[in-house]
């Protein structure tokens, strides 16, 4: 972890990657340093993709200390800046603006330069995805010519098989659309009113309250063209016994 070496000084790290190249554990390249755990691989060959994504990565890092670096320097001018202002040197207010606006421009430049370093770190990424994905479906065709040599099934031979499958699918389906009452019909409002007497059944039972059963019995919910039906015909019979009213002539 880069944290356990981050107080160590220049000539302990250079006695620890000695001692990590000496004991077979590491590789050292340049500047860069690669430690393998479980010894160096007989077969290790130098990756320059590698290589490339970890400078970017502690290249990212240290940009992004010098902003940090850089935002602190802007507030602190411009902090002393008013100060002298308020005290009446206006000069002196005029120098630490300056060195804020610096500050502030190397700080979008330092902006700039991080994220172009992360679209190059997606860009390799992503090549490096790619050419795993064709060794990938390299090794895929490899392994499925060997299969069809091996077996001995010819491409006539699947298609014939696929054309039965399909055939007997398609009969399976036929047989089931011609029985009757697998899916009967349901009445959605039906269902909704007896859900609703249910959940009223169950309200009133986690009550516990005596004598409202025989209200909840008498409480029903009705579909809506069912009420409309028994309004009409109750208005009727109530038209009838009405009475005709005598004309003055």
């Amino acid at each position: 972890d880069g944290k356990l070496l981050a107080d160590i000084s220049d000539e302990g790290l250079d006695l620890f990657a000695e001692t990590m190249r000496e004991s077979g554990h590491a590789i050292m390249e340049n500047e860069t340093i690669t430690i393998f755990p479980g010894g160096v691989p007989l077969n290790y060959e130098p990756c320059k993709s590698d290589h490339a994504l970890f400078q970017i990565h502690v290249t990212n890092k240290t940009i992004q200390t010098r902003m940090k670096m850089l935002e602190q320097n802007a507030e602190q001018a411009k902090c002393s800046a008013v100060g002298a202002q308020r005290n009446g040197m206006t000069k002196l207010a005029l120098v630490h603006m300056r060195r804020r606006k610096a500050a502030v421009e190397e700080l979008e430049r330092c902006a700039m330069i991080l994220s172009n370093l992360d679209s190059s770190e997606l860009r390799l990424e992503r090549a490096k995805s790619d050419v795993q994905i064709v060794q990938s479906y390299s090794l895929l065709k490899t392994a499925l010519q060997d299969i069809r040599t091996t077996s001995g099934i010819g491409s006539d031979d699947v298609d014939d098989l696929m054309c039965e499958i399909r055939e007997e699918m398609e009969k399976t389906n036929l047989d089931a659309l011609g029985q009757e009452g697998v899916y009967p019909e349901i009445d959605e409002d039906e269902l909704n009113a007896e859900f609703n007497q249910l959940q009223l059944e169950c309200d009133l039972e986690q009550d516990g309250a005596t004598g409202i059963g025989h209200v909840a019995e008498l409480i029903k919910v009705e579909p809506a063209p069912v009420q409309k039906k028994e309004e009409q015909s109750s208005e009727e019979p109530h038209r009838e016994r009405e009475e005709p009213v005598p004309s003055l002539g």
